[in-house]
């Protein structure tokens, strides 16, 4: 499990990066979207762990670690946009 969120957080991440460039605006945009995108990751996780756990509080924990760290993961995307030097193709 911890294998799929890795590759989740990474595949953000490229996606985001490969998106904006070396955009400041756009690369701090991704960072907000990745956020707006917290709560579906939520679900989804709850979604498809809840088949596998009949209790339901292992289902939740992993609910509140993934969406935090794919919400920590928008933040920091956008700490770098705005440390980012603005590109000379705006």
């Amino acid at each position: 499990m911890v294998l799929i969120i890795v590759i989740a957080l990474c595949l953000t991440n490229l996606i985001a990066f490969k998106i904006s460039g070396k955009n400041k605006k756009k690369r701090i945009w991704a960072g907000i979207i990745v956020l707006l995108l917290t709560p579906l990751v939520f679900f989804l996780t709850g979604i498809s762990v809840s088949p596998f756990d009949p209790g339901g509080f292992g289902t939740g924990m992993m609910m509140l670690l993934y969406s935090f760290l794919f919400a920590v993961n928008g933040i920091i995307i956008i700490i770098i946009g705005l440390f980012t030097k603005k590109s000379l193709n705006t």
